[in-house]
């Protein structure tokens, strides 16, 4: 296409070609110009002749989409855009027509659609409506900030209020501009989790994309999940992910093997946090169990961390020993551990063989507070079962917690609540046995979360927030805040 070009000046620039002859040489071009099928974004016009040329040329052919297509990848230049300005009523007609369709499928960046300021005229007023219906949020805000004229500033006022009035029903009601309180939690504030997993969630609408299934969209919808699950709803993150496994297995074919590779990796990585939670929740006496079943049954072709599972056996040997004493336990969970280091060779052993009588030397206790202080965010599940290990074997008495050691592990525990306000990472039982021994920073806490648990049940708290909303509001209520989240998100007991 671009030999054509440069042919179509050196015709235009020899002065000594008689007329009839540029009109042959054209004649000729404009059959080249049509049987061309090269993408005509690729093609940049830099005079108005070249314009003019490829107007005769696919027009008034079967390329006048085309030629459409051609002025909107060159409506940057000023000349373009003055000759569409000047040109025929048809041809006007003809692209704001088109338009519409074009930001749809095309989703051009915001400053790509500036053309829409400087064309705009008040006879195509009701073409234009159907244009700025075509425009997300992002493309009509910045519009509005870049025009005075009064009936174009109104249609894109009345485009952004239904815009965040369909938001609004769409996001039930959260409205993301507001923001009056931090929630603390694992992964920093939990609002400001639940924005971005909102925003991404809008950026991997089906409507933002030509292709639906791209493997773009997918990565999107995944970073969202994991922002569900930072921000604590835990349940939520996991039906959101079981239903985009669910679109991509269907829809799998449409990407490469390497894009495929990648998607892959990206659910292994996040359901190997996700699903173990979800069964210490769930089913804590028997969540190894669970978690298998939810693999087969929901994502049968994702690959398992056989080692983040076999966590959850171990954890079933910690609840057994809470509940009943057995002097055997620390055999049973010296078996698996040694699976355990089957798949992971280099973490360091739950007990070794000589362990089991004499007891934990305490630089390996130093080791254990370090490896949950590592694993607690990547994955915190095993930074809790090994929490929940240690407790346990200062309960058995096979190991002594010094006041820096119970602090550190009381502190994760109150990281883990804040998270995910469940009574599995905040109880009495974990407080009574932890507090003494601890500073009076993490005794204050503790207490205090479980008093407001004691205090606030699921009726006192319903016949509150109906009756006296306010409450809930202050700046000092936010175990309240919390605990009511709990109770909606059913992890509180």
């Amino acid at each position: 296409m671009q030999s054509i070009v440069l042919e179509l000046n050196h015709a235009l620039d020899n002065n000594n070609n008689k007329l009839f002859d540029m009109w042959q040489n054209e004649l000729s071009l404009r059959a080249s110009a049509r049987a061309d099928i090269n993408d005509v974004h690729n093609i940049s016009v830099s005079k108005v002749n070249e314009l003019e040329f490829f107007y005769r040329s696919w027009y008034f052919s079967n390329r006048k989409l085309d030629f459409i297509d051609l002025l909107l990848s060159n409506l940057q230049n000023i000349q373009v855009l003055k000759w569409l300005g000047d040109g025929p009523v048809f041809l006007l007609q003809d692209f704001w027509a088109f338009l519409p369709w074009h930001i749809v499928l095309r989703q051009p960046q915001p400053e790509k659609l500036q053309f829409i300021v400087n064309l705009y005229n008040s006879e195509y007023h009701t073409a234009m409506m159907q244009v700025v219906n075509a425009l997300n949020l992002e493309c009509c805000q910045y519009l509005l900030s870049r025009t005075a004229n009064p009936e174009l500033r109104k249609l894109f006022k009345d485009r952004e209020s239904e815009l965040f009035t369909n938001r609004k029903q769409t996001l039930y009601g959260f409205e993301k501009s507001q923001k009056n309180e931090t929630y603390p939690g694992l992964y920093g504030d939990k609002i400001e989790n639940i924005l971005k997993a909102l925003d991404l969630l809008e950026e991997g609408s089906i409507h933002n994309y030509h292709d639906p299934y791209c493997t773009e969209r997918f990565y999107k919808l995944l970073a969202a999940g994991e922002e569900i699950f930072h921000s604590g709803m835990l349940e939520d993150c996991l039906a959101v992910l079981v239903d985009i496994y669910e679109d991509y297995k269907r829809k799998n074919r449409l990407v490469s093997i390497l894009d495929d590779e990648k998607i892959h990796r990206t659910f292994y990585r996040l359901l190997r946090k996700v699903i173990p939670v979800y069964a210490l929740l769930i089913q804590p006496l028997t969540p190894y169990e669970l978690a298998d079943k939810v693999y087969t049954e929901y994502f049968p072709l994702i690959n398992r961390d056989l080692a983040s599972l076999q966590y959850l056996a171990v954890y079933e040997s910690i609840v057994s020993a809470f509940y009943k004493q057995n002097p055997n336990i620390m055999y049973e969970i010296y078996i698996k551990s040694s699976n355990l280091n089957k798949y992971r060779p280099f973490d360091s052993h739950l007990i070794e063989a000589d362990e089991i009588n004499k007891g934990i030397d305490p630089q390996r206790m130093n080791n254990f507070m370090e490896i949950i202080h590592q694993k607690i965010s990547a994955l915190p599940h095993e930074s809790f079962i090994i929490m929940e290990y240690l407790r346990m074997c200062s309960m058995m008495n096979i190991i002594s917690l010094n006041k820096q050691m119970a602090a550190k592990l009381l502190d994760h525990y109150i990281s883990l609540w804040n998270w995910l306000p469940s009574s599995m990472f905040m109880n009495e039982t974990i407080n009574s046995q932890l507090a003494p021994l601890a500073g009076e920073r993490c005794r204050f806490q503790a207490r205090q979360i479980c008093d407001a648990i004691a205090e606030n049940s699921r009726p006192n708290l319903a016949g509150e927030i109906s009756s006296r909303p306010d409450l809930f509001k202050t700046k000092d209520a936010l175990l309240k805040r919390q605990i009511l989240g709990a109770y909606f998100l059913g992890v509180l007991k």
